[in-house]
C-alpha cells in the first residue's frame, strides 16, 4: 500500500501510515524485501486456495484481509509480500474521518482476535494498552500524586520526537504527533469496546 497525497493533511496521515510509529511494522505498510508476510494490501489469490480455505467470510465489514489471510495461512497457503506491485492509497481528509476509520480498524481486529487468537500480537494490543496506561496515569496524576503524569507525559514525547524524526516538513513535523494520537487512541477505544456480537450485527 503506498499511502500518498499531494499535500495538506492527507500527506500527513500518508506519512504516518509509513511509519512504524503508526501502524506498527507490516511489510505491507512501511515496506520491505519480497518474502513471506501475514498479510497484503488488496492481494490476489488462487481461487482454490480461497475456497479451500472456507471462502470469504462476508460478515467482516473491515478486517476481512487480515482474517482471510490468517486462515490461508491456517491452510498451509503463503501470503507473499512483493514491493514491485504498488497500490496508491489516498488517505481520509480530516481528524474525525481518520478517527473513525482507526477505530473501526480497531472493533474488527478485536473481532479478528475472538475468532482467531493466534493472530494476537504486540502491533494490534498497543494502542488499546497506550490507551489504558494514559487514562491510569491521568487518573493517579490528579488523584494520588503528579509523578503518575510522568507516563502520559512520556508517551507524548515519543509521539513528539516520533514526529520531528518521521516528518519530511516543518508542517508534517507539526502535525504527525496528533495524527499518530489519534490513529492510536481511536484504534485502542475501538479496540476495547468491540462488542462480542459484532459478528452477528
Amino acid at each position: 500500500m503506498n499511502a500518498d497525497a499531494p499535500s495538506g493533511f492527507q500527506s500527513v496521515v500518508a506519512r504516518a501510515m509509513k511509519s512504524k510509529l503508526g501502524v506498527g511494522a507490516s511489510k505491507f505498510h512501511t515496506g520491505g524485501e519480497a518474502g513471506p508476510t501475514d498479510t497484503v494490501y488488496l492481494g490476489t489469490f488462487k481461487k482454490s486456495a480461497v475456497l479451500q480455505a472456507g471462502g470469504f467470510n462476508e460478515k467482516y465489514i473491515r478486517a476481512q484481509d487480515w482474517e482471510l489471510n490468517h486462515r490461508l495461512r491456517l491452510n498451509n497457503g503463503v501470503i507473499w509480500f512483493d514491493p514491485r506491485l504498488i497500490v496508491t492509497y489516498r488517505p481520509r481528509e480530516s481528524f474525525p474521518k481518520l478517527a473513525k476509520q482507526y477505530f473501526e480498524y480497531g472493533r474488527w481486529r478485536r473481532a479478528v482476535s475472538r475468532a482467531h487468537p493466534g493472530t494476537v500480537n504486540f502491533r494490534y494490543l498497543a494502542p488499546p494498552v497506550a490507551l489504558i496506561l494514559s487514562l491510569i496515569s491521568l487518573i493517579l496524576g490528579v488523584i494520588v500524586d503528579p509523578i503518575f503524569f510522568a507516563i502520559v507525559i512520556s508517551y507524548l514525547l515519543l509521539l513528539i520526537i516520533g514526529g520531528l524524526f518521521e516528518g519530511k516538513s516543518l508542517f508534517e513535523k507539526l502535525r504527525l504527533p496528533s495524527v499518530f494520537l489519534t490513529m492510536h487512541m481511536s484504534w485502542g477505544l475501538g479496540f476495547l469496546t468491540s462488542p462480542r456480537n459484532l459478528l452477528q450485527d
